[in-house]
């Protein structure tokens, strides 16, 4: 099935009870300014030969991890570079940081309209409930995302849960909702995969923004898009 982000609109309209999935990290939501916010807390606290490599990065160039920005600046010290990760780490995966998140361009925007279409907007996320749950609620609730009664945000009930295996258990409850998954929107390959294999019907969307490192090659029916303004 060949669908653009588009002609999601048309189809939620000529079903009953329709869903979406939405990823939140690298789909709806930048994590680049997270790490920019971090990186600039090292320089100032512990780490001062980092000045220069963060005023070289921003939000917008910014890849999974921390330490490979720095390496592909030429930041080559690799004990330092370990120290930096646990430092970038003890923050990232917390309430207070994912608040420094941006949404994409037209992703606020893209779900709040199918919310208005009556689709329940269900939010799947690899970020954890016990530290990330309350920021997360916050964070889409301050840039405007739909978070009511209908809707869903399903995060990991433990942080080292891994997150396909959390995503591939998340299926069964998506289902038992009963309503019409109609799309499903990941920056992950390797989840999107997995979701039009167990969502034939569904038009999964994989959105090119950052992914974990050696990404999983990608379904020829997965269907990937650049923005969500690309409407």
């Amino acid at each position: 099935m060949t669908m653009t982000i588009a002609q999601v609109f048309d189809v939620v309209r000529a079903v009953k009870r329709p869903l979406c999935v939405f990823d939140i990290d690298s789909t709806l939501m930048n994590t680049g300014s997270r790490s920019h916010r971090i990186l600039r807390e090292a320089a100032q606290e512990a780490f001062p030969e980092l000045a220069p490599f963060a005023d070289k990065l921003c939000s917008c160039n910014m890849a999974y991890h921390l330490t490979d920005d720095l390496r592909r600046l030429g930041f080559d010290n690799e004990k330092e570079l370990a120290a930096v990760d646990r430092f970038w780490a003890t923050r990232f995966f917390t309430d207070a940081y994912v608040l420094h998140d941006l949404p994409y361009p037209g992703a606020v925007d893209y779900v709040r309209d199918l919310h208005r279409e009556g689709v329940f907007i269900y939010y799947l996320s690899g970020r954890d409930e016990p530290n990330m749950g309350r920021g997360t609620r916050e964070s889409l609730v301050k840039h405007g995302f739909p978070l009511d009664d209908r809707t869903t945000m399903h995060l990991k009930p433990d942080f080292a849960m891994n997150d396909l295996r959390f995503k591939r258990d998340a299926f069964a409850d998506i289902q038992a909702m009963g309503y019409t998954t109609v799309a499903i929107f990941e920056n992950e390959p390797a989840n999107a995969n997995a979701f039009k294999e167990h969502f034939p019907d569904a038009a999964v969307f994989l959105i090119r923004t950052i992914t974990s490192n050696n990404p999983a090659p990608l379904r020829t029916d997965v269907l990937p898009f650049d923005s969500f303004e690309d409407r």
